[in-house]
């Protein structure tokens, strides 16, 4: 069946029970000779391999099947339904827990937190005889009863918590319906079993939710109701931001409420308080959530049912884990789409951040139950075994961002297998494991587990993976806060700039602003686009409608798209492509670029091309195809299915603008723009990192497939001369750096950029809201920020902008240091090793 679904485009059958999507181990390249002989087949399979690389494969099941495991995944959902969202008692429910117990949410804390010391330095989890299995089995099920409690007691304070528990729960009910209703099913093929019935759930639930927002004004998420929400769950307005927005009445309130007794409500403010003041409540994710929950949670069951799918019965294990890294690596990029979509207050990036961390969770459970405990073990060695095999150059990539993003986790955790090492010395759990390898082998400080991690970690070149740690600590406080935050700011104030002129005015002034912008290399398209729906969709909604406006600023965003393009290929590309360093750093000898150049060089439009050309990064990639040297008129008709990204980013400027319009008494003129918003905002998202995946699908397919044709185009000689003339100058530099010879005192320096970049890091994206207040391209500097853009950064923002700073200057410090002792080696008669020993490690 499967052979003859490959032979055929990617089709869903009327029934959910028989859908059918082809397998991505079924497709069939295409041949030069068939392209050739037919175009259309080409383009035919070339969507087809797209399909099976994206959409999931269902199981054919017997109806009654079907319809049964429905029913069980569906509970979990009515129960999420009527007691945690607004379609059903979700507010009154939500108060009772947060206000009337949440003040006792440390007694289950102390509990967890004490009982979970105790079951790893016991080594519970090894207590394998009978009453053992007993005792660890309700253990761990008190915990999670204690943790479920925990995480509703504390829902005010961190209200996607709540969320986040049902994508950790939802698995491990349905493993509980196979212990008990399909005890006789293999758990594989259980699994795979429930991917339809979760989307079907999924499916509903969304469908549910949509009748339910039309059905009602309340229903819907604007500012009115956004202001009823807080009002229902007490949220804390923010008046350290906005002090004059408190009331004279002498309780304490806002000096604005909604009057809920009118239909539909509207919001009531007293004299002399400004309409801005509704953003007392802009911190306030508590009715967000609740309102949203019913999407959040159909995301969640779409997201382990693609999962499931790709539990597939045949195949190897290392296969499967290979396709869960594929699957939640495009989950990722669409979350990387929604941050890069700061400014649109649309509350998307904070929900799919703890939706998709929690819905991993909950995938890993499935992944751990598939598989037996041996079999865990081989399929872990087998994928790390082949990831050194293809990837041996870029691991220390991978290495520096679990050093950025996990090294306070990584300390606590040899601290408490230090701990542990120290109960299995001392004899107190006869039970317990044992603290040395063998006999011949002195128990350390550490378990024997964590001596072989800690080893393993000491044979890193310590040096090279701290600094490139630090390097994607830079880079992502580069998008935190250049990006999504003084970009904001810079476009919110063109847009308050260019208020009172005229759309021809602004439409040139907002060309030479997106043409500048677009040649800033870490600036992306998407904040201009929306800049071009808020700012001409103001300007000429009047004139030309909301869809002749719209259309008007798609036009303006596609112009402008292409002659940045052009411009980035012609004037900087080109001009920069007869110097041999910038060649060098782009290395254009690679395996990739050289895929890149046969893909964008083909004529016509093509899948791979234009995935590309819209995929990748705007600035990289135009200048790529100046620097290559390649055909402009071919690259321009490449982009121009960009609209396709531009037309929804447009209608999300231009709906976030009609949700900021008001009566004169301060009420939403459009109240449904504001739930709109957050539709369209996502389904950018979506469509942006959709083509990055398709981009990075062809380009791995061009290098694998493709890899004589690239190797035909040969080198670039005057690169390839530098790079041999600097792999001596890099061999001299990793020699002089390696950890065990150089000098303490540059060793701390190195540390200490580390550490800063970390604490910085941490502070962004932990505390966020105690860094930067929260602005929206809609919003005015002078209303929200007092008239100075410094402002925006709160007292924490500041250490952070500190911490971030302090690390790049003592990383050039080090780097400098590095470089002279180096330049100073090569410059020697001798280049021979400064020790014989590997690289002895950061923890030495």
């Amino acid at each position: 069946m499967e052979e003859d679904n490959a032979s055929k485009t990617s089709a869903v059958s009327s029934s959910y029970v028989n859908m059918d999507v082809v397998d991505a181990d079924d497709c069939v390249s295409v041949t030069s000779k068939a392209s050739v002989r037919s175009k259309f087949s080409v383009q035919s399979s070339n969507i087809t391999q797209i399909a099976a690389a994206v959409l999931p494969k269902l199981e054919k099941i017997p109806l009654t099947t079907f319809l049964s495991l429905f029913v069980w995944a569906a509970i979990p959902a009515v129960i999420y339904l009527l007691l945690f969202t607004q379609m059903g008692f979700g507010e009154s429910f939500y108060y009772a827990l947060s206000h009337q117990f949440g003040g006792h949410a440390y007694i289950p804390a102390t509990i967890l937190a004490g009982y979970g010391f105790l079951f790893y330095i016991l080594d519970i989890d090894q207590w394998n005889t009978r009453a053992g299995n007993v005792f660890r089995g309700l253990s761990m099920a008190a915990m999670f009863v204690l943790f479920v409690i925990l995480i509703m007691l504390v829902s005010n304070k961190f209200p996607y918590g709540v969320i986040a528990l049902f994508a950790l729960f939802q698995p491990l009910w349905l493993l509980s319906v196979k212990t008990f209703i399909y005890k006789n099913t293999e758990t594989r093929i259980y699994l795979n079993w429930l991917g339809g019935p979760l989307m079907l759930a999924a499916f509903l639930t969304i469908i549910g939710f949509v009748v339910w927002v039309m059905s009602d004004y309340v229903n819907q998420w604007n500012q009115v109701t956004k202001v009823m929400a807080a009002e229902h769950t007490e949220c804390s307005p923010n008046y350290a931001n906005y002090p004059n927005c408190m009331s004279n009445d002498g309780f304490g309130g806002t000096c604005f409420r909604a009057n809920e007794y009118v239909d539909p409500p509207v919001l009531v403010f007293e004299a002399n308080c400004e309409y801005t003041c509704v953003h007392v409540y802009d911190d306030c994710a508590n009715g967000f959530v609740l309102w949203s929950g019913p999407i959040l949670m159909s995301l969640s069951m779409i997201f382990l049912g693609s999962f499931c799918t790709f539990l597939r019965t045949e195949g190897t294990n290392e296969t499967e884990i290979f396709n869960f890294g594929k699957i939640w690596l495009f989950v990722l990029c669409i979350l990387w789409a929604s941050a890069s979509l700061a400014g649109t207050a649309a509350g998307v990036t904070t929900s799919l951040a703890t939706l998709t961390l929690a819905s991993l969770v909950g995938s890993a459970v499935f992944m751990t139950a598939s598989f037996s405990k041996e079999h865990q073990e081989n399929s872990t060695k087998a994928v790390i075994d082949r990831l050194r095999e293809k990837y041996s150059n870029s691991l220390d990539y991978l290495r520096g961002a679990f050093i950025v993003t996990c090294l306070p986790f990584i300390a606590v955790y040899f601290l408490l297998s230090m701990v542990n090492q120290f109960f299995r010395k001392t004899g107190f759990n006869p039970i317990a494991q044992p603290s040395k390898e063998d006999d011949s082998d002195h128990a350390s400080l550490l378990t024997v587990k964590g001596k072989k991690q800690m080893n393993r970690m000491k044979s890193w070149d310590s040096v090279r993976v701290i600094t490139i740690a630090i390097y994607w600590g830079i880079f992502y406080m580069g998008m935190q806060v250049v990006v999504a935050q003084l970009t904001v700011v810079f476009l919110s104030w063109l847009i308050d700039a260019t208020a009172d002129f005229g759309l021809v005015a602004v439409s040139g002034i907002l060309c030479g602003v997106g043409v500048a912008m677009f040649l800033l290399p870490p600036v992306p398209g998407v904040p201009v686009y929306l800049t071009l729906g808020i700012v001409l969709a103001a300007q000429g909604y009047e004139t030309l409608g909301w869809m002749g406006s719209i259309s008007y600023s798609t036009a303006v965003g596609l112009v402008l798209k292409l002659f940045s393009s052009a411009m980035q290929q012609k004037a900087i590309g080109e001009q920069l492509s007869h110097k041999v360093k910038v060649r060098q750093f782009v290395s254009i000898n690679s395996t990739l670029m050289k895929s890149m150049r046969i893909v964008l060089g083909e004529k016509g439009l093509s899948i791979p091309k234009v995935a590309i050309l819209i995929g990748g990064p705007d600035w990289p990639t135009s200048v790529l195809c100046g620097i290559m040297r390649l055909d402009l008129f071919q690259i321009i008709v490449g982009t121009m299915p960009i609209v396709f990204l531009i037309f929804p980013t447009c209608l999300t400027g231009a709906l976030m603008f009609m949700s900021s319009l008001e009566t004169d008494n301060g009420n939403p003129v459009y109240p449904w723009a504001g739930s709109v918003t957050t539709v369209t905002a996502s389904l950018t998202a979506m469509v942006q990192f959709g083509s990055m995946l398709v981009a990075a699908y062809y380009l791995e397919q061009t290098a694998t497939r493709r890899s004589e044709e690239a190797k035909a185009l040969g080198d670039d000689e005057e690169v390839k001369a530098a790079d041999e003339k600097d792999e001596h100058m890099n061999k001299c530099y990793k020699d002089v750096t390696q950890w065990g010879i150089v000098p303490m005192f540059w060793k701390g320096v190195l540390l200490l950029s580390m550490a800063s970049i970390i604490a910085s890091c941490y502070l962004v994206q932990f505390f966020s809201e105690l860094c930067f207040v929260q602005h929206s391209l809609t919003d005015s500097i002078e209303d929200n920020l007092g008239g100075n853009v410094a402002n925006m950064f709160l007292p924490v923002g500041w250490v952070s902008v500190g911490l971030f700073t302090g690390s790049i200057v003592l990383l050039g410090l080090f780097s400098r240091w590095g470089k002279k002792k180096a330049k100073r080696l090569a410059n020697s008669d001798s280049s021979d090793p400064l020790v014989d020993a590997e690289d002895p490690g950061i923890f030495c």
